[in-house]
């Protein structure tokens, strides 16, 4: 836990900078389109007491703006791991998107998740938060950085950071990193917006 409380600070002060420059000036919406389907492939390291399970899985998600600051979220992962373990996870939730300047939104979400697996005693739900930054570089580069609260079994937090790529202005790819106190991952993905 030290550990993850410990980036999750660095990440905090690496992202003050974007909070003292958006009262500049605020939009009056959100500057990035929040209605997508997205389809993830992550690698994935957990530390379960003494011993780490690797595994890889795939991810679909997606997300639907309600209004310029609403949207919904879900999710569904499934991850086949060291020793022959498979886990599933849904995820629905709620977000709320605060433009903060032009190009700079702050967004958050409250998930509920629901996981599963074959082993014994590794089926849970919880709450997850969400607190992230995403930034515009220029028409076609992105940036995502943020923090994200898991109560599911055990509690953690992970510093996470994205970087898209726009392709066209549906279609984008990206590379995703997950740094926490018992799970560290990093994935890519390929995401269609409507």
């Amino acid at each position: 836990m030290k550990n993850g409380v410990s980036r999750a600070l660095l990440g905090a002060a690496f992202l003050l900078p974007a909070f003292s420059q958006a009262q500049e000036s605020q939009p009056e919406s959100a500057q990035f389109n929040y209605t997508y389907l997205q389809l993830s492939y992550d690698e994935t390291d957990f530390d379960v007491g003494p011993v780490d399970v690797d595994g890889d899985g795939l991810t679909i998600s997606g997300s639907f703006e309600l209004n310029d600051d609403w949207h919904i979220y879900t999710a569904y992962s499934q991850a086949d791991l060291d020793f022959g373990l498979d886990v599933d996870t849904w995820a629905i939730g709620a977000g709320y998107v605060y433009p903060l300047k032009d190009g700079i939104d702050l967004y958050g979400r409250v998930l509920y998740i629901d996981q599963s697996s074959d082993a014994a005693n590794l089926d849970d739900d919880g709450l997850g938060l969400q607190a992230r930054i995403r930034a515009r570089i220029n028409d076609q580069f992105e940036l995502e950085g943020g923090l994200q609260y898991v109560d599911v079994s055990d509690s953690d937090i992970s510093l996470q950071g994205m970087a898209r790529y726009n392709f066209t202005e549906q279609f984008s790819a990206g590379i995703g990193i997950t740094l926490a106190g018992d799970t560290d991952g990093i994935g890519i993905n390929a995401r269609y917006s409507f």
